[in-house]
């Protein structure tokens, strides 16, 4: 009996354990925030966190909060003692509206072939000041360290007082004195009542220098469209929404140095900190005016300073045969609203709908260009026909008054066709006959066909069952290979660190050609983006946890040599200083080289 139950309690020892270690493996979805009291206006994070991976993530619903951002996923890779783990993360980016105890519903996420719930959380929103004892204002307020002075954007239109259908110009600029790692727009401004054309800017953003205020900032033109108001009355363009990476230097501490020298850049003592910052433009008001009542009759809504001509292809032809008549808008206006001209053809001249041509150029004194109006016309019978004057009317902006041009009229003589004018060989012939004419027409073969003799039977041949099975041995290949991309691509931070040299060498190409053609400006910009981006996807860290100690730290654990870890970490700190400290004694074509030099030994350690 006691040999009963002690093999009993053997057996219930290891089922005991082994359901500790599935419990202690299952998948858990944890929801934690930045703050647990906050402010009315006040922003905050709202984190949740999975250990392990999973799809198909639900967040809660945020109705009593802004939601500034998110949700922002990031995922991380741990390989320690060749024990591999993966986590990941979905980060909102929250501000509160009002007083009161708010809580956080349930997340859900699919992990481990079934659906997951988070738990819940509770925060605490006050008026004012939170944190009143002892507390900072300015940090309080601010608490990653960045404001309103230090980065904002900014809509300017060029005027404000329009007409309807008149061109304005607005212009979205990013304004900065901190370090921008990296910036995304997260909504794009609505422009409802307005017809628009946006204006192509350069790829990499250009920064040039302004003064606001008596502080200095770099100023970058994000987005630039050219509009035309639809309707009359107060119109309104709403925000541009934007996040940004501020990378924020931090002084450090140095109890030694009781004259503060070797807290200067530099030395290389200050340590940096990436702030995820959100904030939105202003919304500009744009007052429309009604065009005046005494528009002329046929009138389309065309507006600006335009020229206006009309030509005829030919005087003189035969019936049956095609003529083109073709008008002619020049000059800077709404252009690309421009409708046709109502023509009144004779009964006895067949008209097709008109072709439409634009050459339109976008800049920021609004569209200018041609529209070219094409129309083919046939007459089915021999005579003189007249064609009335064609009129086109739009509203002259700088005689403040509407405009009639007017081309015309002409005179077409047409001559007896091929079988006679009018004939029922010719006169019954349709658009589509007409479109088709020489094409559905084939010679007839008059010679004695050929025939070529065939021996063997195909069936139950080999060619045969090749053709017969090919498609399904092709067919199973196929899904193998699909399997194994897909197990490939699901393995995200795998497949980032492998193709992590590849982008960092596709930038420092880009990088080559600003150093070509002295865009020193960009060239930094884009080394800066190669080293922290090879950095962040071969170590599996976001760009926004990246710092240069997480750097040294992690290629420490692989046995990166470390002579090598200061050269890329030295290499990264020459083009930030370059960048931003307006310039080093390191040549930029030096600075390249040392760039493709740190990313090609760091990456022949990983390798060995």
């Amino acid at each position: 009996m006691k040999s009963f139950i002690r093999i009993f309690c053997k057996v219930l020892f290891v089922l005991i354990t082994i359901s500790s270690h599935e419990l202690m493996a299952q998948a858990v979805l944890t929801a934690t925030i930045s703050k647990n009291t906050v402010a009315v206006g006040e922003q905050f994070q709202l984190t949740y966190s999975l250990n392990g991976s999973g799809r198909n993530f639900q967040g809660p619903d945020l109705k009593d909060f802004n939601v500034l951002g998110g949700p922002n996923q990031s995922s991380q890779v741990q390989i320690v003692n060749g024990s591999y783990s993966q986590s990941i993360s979905f980060t909102y980016f929250l501000q509160a509206k009002s007083e009161g105890n708010f809580k956080f519903g349930f997340a859900t996420i699919e992990a481990d072939g079934k659906r997951i719930q988070s738990n819940g959380l509770m925060i605490n929103v006050v008026k004012g000041n939170p944190n009143s004892q002892g507390g900072n204002a300015q940090a309080q307020n601010n608490p990653e360290g960045v404001s309103e002075k230090n980065l904002f954007l900014r809509a300017e239109v060029n005027k404000t007082n329009v007409y309807r259908g008149e061109a304005l110009t607005v212009t979205f600029k990013l304004y900065t004195n901190v370090n921008i790692v990296n910036y995304a727009v997260s909504k794009m401004p609505s422009l409802s009542g307005f017809y628009n054309q946006e204006i192509t800017l350069p790829e990499q953003l250009q920064l040039h220098n302004e003064t606001v205020d008596g502080i200095n900032y770099k100023v970058g033109e994000l987005k630039k469209v050219v509009l035309f108001p639809q309707q009359s009355g107060q119109l309104s363009i709403d925000p541009m929404e934007l996040e940004c990476i501020a990378r924020i230097q931090v002084k450090g501490n140095n109890r030694m140095d009781p004259f503060g020298m070797f807290q200067d850049p530099f030395f290389g003592f200050n340590s940096a900190r990436d702030v995820k910052y959100a904030f939105k433009s202003n919304k500009v008001n744009i007052n429309v005016k009604e065009l005046p009542a005494n528009a002329p009759l046929g009138f389309n809504g065309s507006v600006g300073q335009l020229n206006f001509d009309a030509t005829l292809d030919k005087k003189e032809t035969k019936a049956n045969e095609p003529v083109s008549l073709k008008l002619k808008i020049t000059g800077t206006g709404n252009l690309k609203l421009v409708e046709a001209p109502e023509i009144n053809f004779p009964p006895d001249i067949e008209s097709y709908d008109p072709k439409i041509n634009d050459n339109l150029r976008v800049s920021e004194n609004g569209v200018s260009g041609s529209k070219t109006i094409e129309y083919l016309i046939i007459p089915r019978h021999e005579g003189t026909y007249d064609l009335a004057a064609i009129t086109f009317s739009y509203f002259d902006l700088n005689k403040k008054q509407y405009v009639s041009a007017t081309a015309g009229p002409f005179t077409l003589k047409v001559g007896k066709g091929i079988g006679g004018s009018g004939s029922a060989s010719t006169s019954n012939i349709s658009k589509s006959d007409f479109q088709l004419l020489g094409k559905d027409i084939r010679y007839i073969k008059i010679q004695e066909p050929d025939f070529i003799a065939t021996t063997g039977n195909f069936y139950g041949s080999l060619p045969y069952y090749v053709l017969t099975f090919s498609p399904l041995l092709l067919f199973f290949g196929l899904l193998v290979y699909r399997k194994r991309i897909e197990t490939i691509n699901s393995d995200i931070p795998l497949l980032k660190s492998r193709k992590a040299t590849a982008v960092a060498l596709k930038r420092l190409k880009v990088a080559h050609k600003f150093l070509a053609s002295n865009q020193h400006q960009a060239l930094h910009e884009e080394i800066s983006k190669a080293m922290w981006g090879y950095m962040s996807d071969k170590l599996a860290i976001p760009f926004a946890d990246l710092s240069k100690e997480k750097i040294e730290t992690s290629l420490t654990t692989l046995n990166v040599q470390s002579e090598k870890i200061n050269f890329f970490i030295s290499t990264l700190d020459q083009c930030e200083m370059s960048r931003f400290a307006g310039g080093t004694t390191i040549v930029d074509a030096d600075l390249y080289q040392h760039a493709v030099q740190a990313i090609s030994d760091i990456e022949q350690s990983l390798k060995s």
